[in-house]
């Protein structure tokens, strides 16, 4: 049974094409994608009114390498000193075949 995990995050218009270019070509990812949508309150500068573009990341690992790619991609975005989203890890993914 294979296992994977799902690492998403809310982060700054602009960075997704840049986290494909750097994380393509790991063999340790399955799928890697972005799509467009606005947030509030995450970032230093609301562009419409109240919220701003936004991009939506979603990456599926392999588990047992969940927590470097995770820890990689924080240092990447700059989290610890940028104001450029958030990025959380979900819970084991089971896939099975019968």
């Amino acid at each position: 049974m294979a296992k994977f995990v799902e690492i998403g995050g809310i982060i700054k218009k602009g960075l997704g094409q840049k986290i494909v270019k750097k994380f393509s070509s790991n063999s340790d990812i399955i799928s890697l994608g972005f799509a467009n949508g606005r947030a509030k309150d995450i970032f230093d500068i609301q562009q419409f009114g109240d919220a701003s573009e936004a991009e939506i990341l979603t990456i599926i690992v392999k588990e047992k390498k969940s927590n470097s790619i995770f820890d990689e991609l924080y240092k990447f975005l700059e989290l610890s000193n940028k104001n450029q989203g958030i990025i959380y890890k979900f819970d084991t993914i089971n896939k099975s075949t019968f």
